[in-house]
């Protein structure tokens, strides 16, 4: 067997507008998921069907839209990112969706997610990202072509991009410069005899790194839900876009469309 460092996968879409960042479909996992999800809502009538059909979707509709989403729990996918840092840290938050169940342990409430840490089980979501601990870091950074502010009153998660009278190439290349002060210090210091654990603590969050996620079918509606808005951060509504693009097949048979997911 031989091992290679990694390169794009086929079929990956490439993200944002340095071609750098991509996406991929690496496993689906199920041949049929909307089959899966209906049939996993009729065990509870001691039904199941060997074939989905077209009224099937009316059924993954229903389902979705009432908030009967565990039939959508047992179908999963895994993609391979390529995405800056900030990136990943919004997406890592997108577990499975039954992290909100509560039990009372010793007379204290506490959520699913802390018997995930006690008892190590699988909440049918995993993330597994290059260690920098291990790595040394490639010198690939996100740097935006149009440099966006705050505005001044109204939703504080938006952005609006800036004028044209803002020099958005000179910040542009500020950005780049700080960036290779940043990687040079990180690579003298490794140099040095420091640690990679710890050379990188300084690097900045717009490096690029790469993970796979394995998610459950409605961890994905759920991360599209949020990240394709429009009031979500550009950079992670890029990547919605293009893991719509990947599932969209299986999601126009749940009868989920793009316009239903943004509200």
């Amino acid at each position: 067997m031989t091992t290679t460092q990694v390169q794009i996968p086929e079929g990956a879409i490439e993200t944002l507008d340095d071609q750098i960042g991509f996406i991929a479909l690496v496993d689906r996992m199920e041949s049929d998921h909307a089959l899966k999800v209906v049939n996993s809502a009729r065990i509870s009538y001691e039904k199941n069907k060997d074939s989905f059909e077209a009224k099937d979707t009316a059924l993954c509709k229903f389902l979705w839209e009432h908030g009967h989403t565990s039939p959508y729990r047992h179908s999963f996918y895994t993609f391979h990112w390529k995405a800056p840092l900030f990136v990943f840290r919004q997406a890592f938050k997108y577990q499975i969706g039954s992290g909100w169940r509560e039990y009372e342990v010793e007379g204290e409430t506490v959520s699913l997610d802390v018997f995930d840490v006690f008892f190590d089980t699988d909440k049918g979501c995993s993330w597994n990202e290059i260690s920098g601990r291990y790595v040394q870091w490639t010198p690939e950074f996100y740097l935006p072509s149009r440099m966006r502010a705050n505005p001044p009153h109204g939703n504080k998660q938006a952005s609006v991009e800036l004028g044209s009278d803002f020099d958005h190439e000179a910040e542009r290349a500020l950005m780049g410069a700080e960036c290779e002060d940043d990687f040079r210090r990180y690579t003298e210091r490794i140099e040095r005899g420091v640690a990679k654990e710890i050379a990188r603590m300084c690097l900045p969050q717009n490096l690029y790194t790469q993970a796979y996620w394995t998610v459950s079918l409605q961890g994905v509606l759920h991360f599209l839900e949020q990240r394709l808005k429009k009031d979500a951060q550009y950079e992670i509504r890029c990547f919605a876009e293009a893991i719509y693009e990947l599932v969209s097949d299986d999601l126009e048979r749940l009868g989920v469309t793009k316009e239903a997911l943004i509200g």
